[in-house]
């Protein structure tokens, strides 16, 4: 039996829960389908599909294996948890969106974890790689002799996408003109070229570059004029009002813009603490310029309600079952 350790994101993701609520280990990038059917891109080093713990999650690891799933604590190593390999490898579409990184390669994990927060030396940096410290190995066979099961979830059927077409047709339901109708779409259209041309030549892109050329068109294009919109007010990256700025004016809609491909891990906390300081806000967006997320006030709570890609959309969020698609994100966003 091996013991490995797996990483479930980086500084700017986190994908711990989604591990836990599905009883998986997922790795990527995984668009160019299921390994065994493709290995050539995933195991060529000059292709942009390859990992070295690609194969080793498809190949290496083995049913009956323990993995422990860890996080940084300073210059240590938090076990979120230790689960047993239960299944072959998988490849899930389910998980081609999982905060902007496609995450299809997989195993089913039994997870257990620890009784008390347990923080250790041993692991090490990066993704996936066997256990050979004797410490960690230790207290790896602890928490999953001793710990705490963790009940998971199905893994959802994967969700089609939406096309633009479509998508305009179900805004349309809702009363917006046929005119208004086709700017969006010509609007979606031609941001989804530039967002395009950055994802292949735009690595150095700033955020600002991303809130002027992607966000705050795809704003104006629903409907909020220019004059109802602030860009860097107060510190916040962009403002919106129900009617043209003036001093006294009192936000409605605030949004949170990072780099492309940038994780929002830590976006939602930090523009629900701007909003609280507006009673008349009851909605904000956090997005890169690709991914869009929704939150509301919802009885003084902020919820997570609808989340849009723009490159995918679809009708519901891929994997979270009570959050919402691209009709509903703009639906909700617009005047």
């Amino acid at each position: 039996m091996t013991i490995w350790q797996v990483a479930a994101g980086d500084g700017s993701r986190d994908y711990a829960d989604i591990f836990l609520l599905y009883g998986v280990i997922l790795v990527g990038p995984g668009s160019e389908g299921s390994y065994f059917d493709n290995k050539e891109p995933y195991i060529d080093q000059n292709n942009s599909s390859y990992r070295p713990f690609i194969p080793t999650i498809a190949n290496e690891m083995k049913q009956g294996d323990l993995v422990i799933l860890k996080k940084p604590a300073g210059t240590q190593w938090e076990i979120i948890a230790v689960g047993e390999v239960i299944s072959d490898y998988i490849h899930s579409e389910t998980f081609a969106d999982v905060d902007g990184w496609d995450l299809q390669h997989g195993r089913k994990i039994k997870w257990k974890t620890p009784k008390n927060k347990t923080v250790i030396n041993g692991l090490r940096r990066g993704t996936l790689f066997a256990v050979n410290n004797q410490n960690a190995i230790t207290e790896a066979n602890t928490i999953w002799n001793d710990g705490k099961d963790i009940k998971s979830e199905e893994i959802p059927a994967p969700i089609e996408e939406i096309t633009v077409d479509a998508l305009i047709d179900s805004i349309m339901e809702q009363g917006l003109s046929v005119a208004n109708s086709e700017h969006i779409a010509n609007t979606i259209w031609k941001l989804r070229r530039i967002a395009k041309w950055y994802s292949q030549n735009g690595s150095d892109v700033g955020e600002h570059e991303i809130r002027t050329f992607l966000i705050v068109p795809l704003f104006t294009s629903v409907g909020w004029a220019e004059q109802k919109i602030k860009i860097e007010w107060n510190n916040i990256d962009v403002a919106i009002f129900n009617s043209p700025y003036s001093a006294n004016s009192k936000p409605v809609l605030l949004i949170e813009s990072k780099r492309l491909w940038d994780g929002l891990l830590y976006a939602p906390e930090q523009a629900q603490q701007y909003a609280q300081q507006f009673p008349s806000c009851n909605l904000f967006v956090v997005a890169d310029g690709i991914r869009y997320k929704l939150y509301e006030k919802k009885k003084d709570q902020w919820e997570y309600t609808a989340y849009m890609n723009l490159m995918s959309p679809k009708k519901k969020h891929p994997y979270y079952k009570d959050v919402k698609g691209a009709v509903d994100f703009f639906i909700k966003i617009m005047t």
